[in-house]
């Protein structure tokens, strides 16, 4: 993340506006906390339309508890801790590599209904950091959801080949985050 860096909703063009009306995700080229000139490549950045109202997407996104439920791939999820703004989260997902499922907790820093931040507390990975953001969309129907990750497993696989993975699966995260939304209704 860029230090002073605005968190402003990604500049899309209309090709990515009519994928994302079509229901489509984008990958975008930087997270909306950084500049063009200050990008850190390290993450992959997918954005997504989801239908609902924003306080029912921000419930389901920090559903930790029943995240297994509804996102492939999250094995278990649970809080550890809670406080006000700040949750610690201990997952098990599958991610690839020699295990194939990993145990690791995640420090989530919340602005209700905007931003929650992410950053490694420990476990079978090297690191994980990412971020979640709710922005207006085109309507008072739908919102711009902005998930950006970044994995080190700590063991052999070239970046290139995590992060391909993760365009493939970060936008399946979304659509199961919009699916759980439509099911929890208004």
């Amino acid at each position: 993340m860029v230090a002073g860096a605005e968190d402003l909703s990604p500049e899309l063009d209309a090709s990515a506006w009519e994928t994302l009306r079509s229901g489509f995700s984008v990958v975008l080229h930087r997270r909306p906390d950084e500049t063009p000139e200050k990008t850190d490549a390290r993450f992959v950045t997918v954005a997504a339309l989801v239908p609902g109202s924003r306080s029912r997407i921000w419930e389901v996104i920090h559903d930790k508890e029943h995240a297994a439920e509804f996102i492939d791939g999250v094995l278990e999820s649970r809080v550890i801790e809670r406080e006000e703004h700040e949750i610690l989260v201990e997952q098990v997902t599958r991610v690839g590599g020699p295990k194939g499922a990993y145990r690791y907790r995640l420090l989530h820093k919340l602005t209700p209904e905007k931003k929650a931040v992410f950053t490694y507390d420990g476990g079978e990975l090297k690191d994980v950091i990412g971020a979640w953001w709710i922005f207006d969309g085109p309507d008072p129907g739908h919102f711009l959801v902005v998930y950006s990750l970044h994995i080190d497993a700590g063991f052999f696989a070239p970046q290139a080949l995590v992060k391909a993975g993760m365009r493939k699966t970060m936008p399946r995260t979304i659509e199961a985050i919009a699916r759980e939304v439509a099911k929890r209704g208004e």
